[in-house]
């Protein structure tokens, strides 16, 4: 109670006063027994009722100060949980969208696979039934010709019959060889005539088939030529895609790179910049410091990795920058955002 009125002084000499004056009362009771021994009323008594109130008026107003005070302080750390609250929902649901595009990138990642095996499966199909054909085309043509050559040695021999049977019919029917011969003449030239015909048709015919054959193989190959070219082409675009995609991440994660060691430089900085050198702290060597924070830069957690030579008061000094530091700056790219991570505070740089 003596040290809340130090803090008043007003209400300190509000109190002598009243004490003072109930002292002289006292006195003055002593001196003049054969007064009353309470005083009614009198200025003095005013006065001394008035500081009493007074004293009590400025109690109660300290008191309520004291209590708003309080009440603020409370409602401010209300504030900041619940922010730190909400800080946390936002980044769980950042994280969870984000596993969400992970996921659905594989499943189109796999569903192009199976796209592109069952594509090479039909290609490999299609080579093979051209094989096949080409084959039993040049099985065909093999087995016309045989036959066209039964056919010629067939009709060379059925000639040469005929040349003898009419040959034996001549020396038996002499006499009638002018007249006949005439006639076997034109009719020899009529069959020479037939046959040629026969063979000419039959030449056409085969120079056709040659060429139909001929020019469905060209288009096959030409076919062939063409969809090698679109498969060249379709995977020199695919391999253009590729590089180009590479080319990015690694452009992104060099950025990325460069921001995180801007950020623990930042922090390290910072951190720097709080520690105060301790007395008598002897040798001070680099340590490896470990800090554990929370969304927003708040420090939940300080340790130490290597840290040999040092003493239990300069790693104290060090934990106490960390703390001071607090909330610990902000990566430029949320993505570098790290719960736990390392750097080393170097004193000789100071």
């Amino acid at each position: 109670m003596f040290a809340d009125m130090l803090k008043h002084p007003r209400a300190l000499v509000l109190s002598l006063l009243m004490h003072l004056a109930v002292i002289a009362l006292m006195v003055l009771n002593l001196h003049f027994s054969d007064r009353p021994k309470h005083i009614k009323s009198g200025p003095l008594a005013k006065t001394v009722q008035a500081e009493m109130v007074d004293v009590k008026e400025l109690e109660q107003k300290e008191q309520q100060k004291k209590l708003e005070a309080e009440q603020k302080k409370l409602e401010a750390e209300q504030k900041k949980k619940a922010q730190a609250e909400k800080k946390k929902a936002e980044a769980a649901k950042k994280k969870k969208a984000e596993a969400a595009k992970k996921k659905k990138a594989e499943a189109a990642k796999k569903k192009k696979a199976e796209a592109a095996k069952k594509k090479k499966a039909e290609a490999d199909k299609k080579k093979k039934a051209e094989a096949d054909k080409k084959k039993k085309a040049e099985a065909d043509k093999k087995k016309k010709a045989e036959a066209d050559k039964k056919k010629a040695e067939a009709a060379k021999k059925k000639k040469a019959e005929a040349a003898k049977k009419k040959k034996a019919e001549a020396d038996k029917k002499k006499a009638e060889a002018d007249k006949k011969k005439r006639q076997a003449e034109e009719k020899r030239k009529a069959e020479e005539k037939r046959v040629a015909e026969e063979k000419r048709k039959a030449e056409e015919k085969r120079k056709a088939e040659e060429k139909r054959k001929a020019e469905e193989k060209r288009k096959a190959e030409e076919a062939r030529i063409a969809e090698e070219k679109r498969q060249a082409e379709e995977a020199r675009r695919r391999a253009e895609a590729e590089l180009k995609a590479r080319m990015v991440a690694e452009e992104r994660q060099q950025k990325l790179n460069s921001l995180r060691e801007a950020y623990i430089l930042a922090i390290r900085q910072k951190v720097e910049r709080n520690w105060i050198k301790p007395a008598g702290s002897g040798k001070m060597p680099i340590c490896e410091v470990h800090v554990v924070q929370l969304p927003g830069g708040i420090i939940s957690k300080v340790d130490f990795g290597a840290c040999a030579g040092s003493t239990t008061t300069y790693r104290a000094s060090i934990e106490n920058a960390v703390y001071k530091a607090e909330p610990l700056p902000k990566p430029e790219d949320p993505e570098l955002f790290e719960r736990e991570l390392n750097f080393f505070f170097n004193p000789s740089v100071q």
